[in-house]
């Protein structure tokens, strides 16, 4: 009896060890992503070319953003026309005050940059200048986080008294070379009566990481609360992106067509042909996810040309009828004799955006590419919009970029894992077993050891 108890000690040991620790998913790549800006709260990071030929499913499951433990954060994948995955058009970035230019002088006095990740600087110390409580009326901003085009920057400092202060501003790539991109810029607020006069704001320049406020009169420091970069707008709408394959000639069920195979799961929403001799033909595109499955009309007929002269024209882009598809097989058929080449096919996609929020440690990363990981489901457009109650009705999640991808387990995660065994039911059948064994050698010996009669 004892035997048996500890048999049964020994299976529940056993259950609560595999309960606590889970085999973890194994990813086939990983991207770092590089914040645009530090405590955002949320993020929003456009997926490219590589993550939809690195996920192993048509839903993108395996697709997810990993703390710096390696635990994910709560995440979900938007259409880029969704309102949870909109980009931001401001976005706060960092700024520090500057020693201001010594008496005659007509540059701040040099400083040194401690940097961090991506080029951001954490830290800028002075080497010379005027005393400290002139410090501010110079100042540096840094966008070494942004990789879209700024418009302007924005500059908020603590209503009061009116002010008014004049600044050349000079943008940099690297602290040292200093380009003037605005030779003249006044910042002021005046105020008569119940009239305020507000300008707050700077026009710059894309293409450099650092700006400099440098200032052309006395006036006093902007007690500065916040400088945000304001985005073009013009460069934030999303283009399509186009997946251009060669194919091949195919007869199946006695219908002849050519054959295309796609190397990514890319939402495609618009489909063309590259037609290099300018042939002209009636056609339908049709696609599929297997081998064994049907083929499913997506677009056509439609006539595509393309004619060259003093003023070229070609077919417009066809939308698919079924919406996006993410299917791997695509088949060409003309109502004509096919070519003997087959024509180039052009598939259009609008990139999808992944949302997740700033929990866990940074850094974050971007994973893909697991027959076995799937991406929890979160309400996200709900924490979104409470997010946005805290900051202001024009809060949108702040950009996130995906860095160099690296490779973790390669093709290896992309091969679903063997069947378990059941561990706990041969365990439990042993017990039985064992139990069985021990109560009938008991009884065996109850009968060797009955006093005769």
């Amino acid at each position: 009896m004892r035997t048996l108890l500890l048999a049964l000690a020994l299976l529940a040991a056993s259950s609560a060890t595999l309960a606590q620790s889970p085999a973890q998913a194994a990813y086939a790549k990983r991207w770092p992503l590089a914040l645009s800006a530090e405590r955002a709260g949320a993020y929003r990071v456009e997926l490219d070319r590589s993550v939809y030929t690195t996920t192993a499913w048509a839903d993108l499951r395996d697709v997810d953003v990993l703390d710096a433990n390696g635990k994910p954060v709560a995440a979900a994948l938007f259409g880029p026309e969704q309102p949870t995955a909109l980009p931001a058009r401001r976005i706060v970035v960092p700024w520090f005050p500057l020693p201001a230019p010594a008496q005659g002088a007509g540059e701040p006095a040099s400083v040194s940059a401690q940097f961090g990740e991506h080029g951001r600087i954490v830290r800028i110390e002075a080497s010379g200048g005027i005393p400290s409580e002139d410090t501010g009326r110079a100042f540096l901003v840094d966008l070494s986080g942004i990789r879209d085009n700024p418009e302007a920057l924005e500059i908020t400092w603590d209503p009061g008294e009116p002010r008014e202060a004049r600044f050349r501003v000079e943008g940099s790539h690297d602290l040292q070379t200093w380009d003037v991109m605005q030779s003249r810029v006044t910042l002021m607020e005046l105020q008569r009566g119940t009239q305020r006069l507000l300008h707050d704001e700077a026009p710059i320049q894309a293409g450099f990481r650092y700006v400099r406020f440098v200032p052309l009169d006395a006036a006093a420091a902007l007690p500065i609360r916040e400088i945000r970069v304001r985005l073009d707008a013009a460069h934030l709408q999303q283009t399509v992106a186009w997946s251009e394959m060669q194919g091949r000639r195919m007869r199946e069920h006695g219908v002849d067509g050519f054959v295309y195979h796609s190397d990514g799961r890319y939402p495609i929403a618009l489909a063309n042909l590259a037609m290099d001799d300018f042939a002209v033909g009636e056609w339908t595109l049709e696609s599929r996810d297997a081998d064994d499955a049907p083929w499913r009309l997506r677009a056509g007929p439609w006539v595509a040309y393309r004619v060259d002269g003093e003023r070229p024209s070609a077919s417009p882009d066809q939308a698919l009828s079924s919406g996006p598809v993410r299917d791997r097989q695509w088949r060409l058929r003309s109502r004509g004799a096919l070519p003997e080449r087959a024509p180039t096919l052009r598939l259009g996609y609008r990139p999808e955006v992944m949302v997740f929020l700033a929990q866990g440690t940074p850094p974050y990363a971007l994973v893909a590419g697991s027959a076995s990981a799937r991406r929890a489901t979160v309400p996200m457009p709900a924490l979104v919009d409470a997010l946005r109650r805290d900051r202001g009705a024009e809060w949108q999640p702040a950009p996130a970029y995906l860095s160099t991808a690296a490779v973790l387990a390669g093709d290896a995660a992309l091969v679903a894992p063997p069947e378990p065994r059941d561990w706990k039911a041969w365990l439990l059948w042993g017990v039985l077993l064992l139990g069985a064994g021990l109560v009938a050698a008991f009884a065996f010996s109850l009968l060797r050891g009955r006093p005769p009669a």
